[in-house]
């Protein structure tokens, strides 16, 4: 997810939050401070109710961010990588890079968060009733019903909610084929996300916000369905491949002091390729795109050289070798481009790999599966 704001490292995992959180954290305080807590606890001034939902909203996602550090250390046991862990505005995902390696695995890392919610719940539960209905009190109460909240609604059996993990891991380990159990779970929770929207619509009448919030969850949780069931698709189906394997390894290059105008007479229109890598003697320089030239005014482009409008080789985004096609094509899906540099492990230029050639791989599979 785009527009990431990084907070720092906790325990070796990068902490960010996306722009949306930053709703969500105002929507929870105003609620908190208009409503639930002048109902609950009466006699404070608006002040006190406002800083008493600030403070709340901050550590509702702060028991958030405790449910996914529960995945995310789990997973490091059966040694995943997460990339990140992110707060948004429907909560939070710890971003696992590899999926589970067994049935057990997957079954422990998706229960979890759950346990670590529910454990937290029962943590502030013993604690609230020493603090009183002083403010404190009421907002120590209200995380607990919040966690407890967090834990059991996570355990609903659809994809990609935990407990939708935890329906995969079952079918997983009763089937011995993972894409499968990914289809059944993530059925479900479409299922559970029509259910969700169903929900909305008929809340809507009545309480407008509340509606809307379960529409927006069921869409939220259907489009998590369908996503996670195709990235497995394509890790099954690309990663076992490496790109040393299905790069093009003949390629054109393009000498920095070239003219954008002999550029494109000599490369772009007779190879009709959308990119070149930039090369100055044996070493790669950079990389220049159709894009690139085509933004040069035409009566320019005699006198413009490549080297000026190119993206230059720190800015590149590369893969080895030794990478899997699945990681490539991660890396061309984040960064919204269409081919990468591969690279040896002296760090030299080895090939070109494009998104056709993954999507040819990915063709070929099927058709020999079929």
């Amino acid at each position: 997810m785009r527009g990431a704001l990084r907070l720092g490292t906790l325990l070796g995992i990068p902490v960010t939050i996306n722009y949306t959180w930053f709703i969500a954290v105002w929507l929870v305080a105003w609620s908190l401070a208009g409503s639930y807590y002048p109902q609950q606890s009466p006699g404070f001034d608006a002040n006190t109710y406002w800083a008493m939902g600030i403070v709340s909203a901050v550590l509702l996602f702060a028991s958030v961010l405790a449910h996914e550090f529960g995945h995310a250390l789990t997973a490091r046991r059966f040694g995943m990588r997460t990339h990140a862990i992110m707060l948004f505005l429907f909560g939070g995902v710890a971003q696992v890079a590899e999926e589970p390696p067994s049935p057990r695995a997957e079954f422990l890392v998706a229960i979890a968060g759950p346990l670590t919610s529910l454990a937290l719940a029962a943590a502030l539960y013993a604690v609230s009733p020493v603090l009183g209905d002083r403010a404190l009190g009421t907002i120590i109460r209200y995380l607990a019903v919040v966690n407890l909240m967090l834990g059991v609604f996570n355990m609903i059996p659809g994809f990609p909610l935990d407990g939708g993990r935890v329906l995969r891991a079952l079918l997983w380990h009763r089937s011995n084929n993972l894409p499968r159990a990914t289809r059944i779970a993530a059925r479900t929770g479409q299922v559970v996300a029509v259910l969700f929207i169903g929900a909305g619509l008929v809340v809507l009448s009545r309480s407008l916000i509340t509606g809307l919030w379960l529409v927006l969850i069921g869409w939220f949780l259907d489009a998590g369905a369908q996503s996670s069931y195709q990235q497995v698709v394509l890790r099954q189906g690309l990663g076992g491949v490496l790109v040393g394997a299905i790069m093009t390894r003949d390629l054109h290059t393009i000498e920095p002091s070239l003219t954008v105008e002999r550029a494109i007479a000599d490369h772009f229109l007779p190879h009709k390729h959308g990119g070149f890598p930039v090369v100055y003697g044996d070493h790669l320089v950079g990389i220049v795109t159709l894009q690139d030239v085509a933004a040069v005014p035409s009566d320019r482009r005699a006198e413009v050289v490549v080297r000026e409008v190119m993206t230059p080789r720190e800015r590149l985004k590369t893969v080895l070798v030794d990478d899997s096609a699945y990681d490539a094509l991660a890396r061309m899906m984040q960064a919204g481009i269409g081919r990468l540099l591969v690279l040896d492990g002296r760090g030299e230029l080895a090939g070109i790999v494009t998104r056709s050639d993954l999507l040819h791989v990915l063709r070929l599979r099927g058709g020999l599966e079929n």
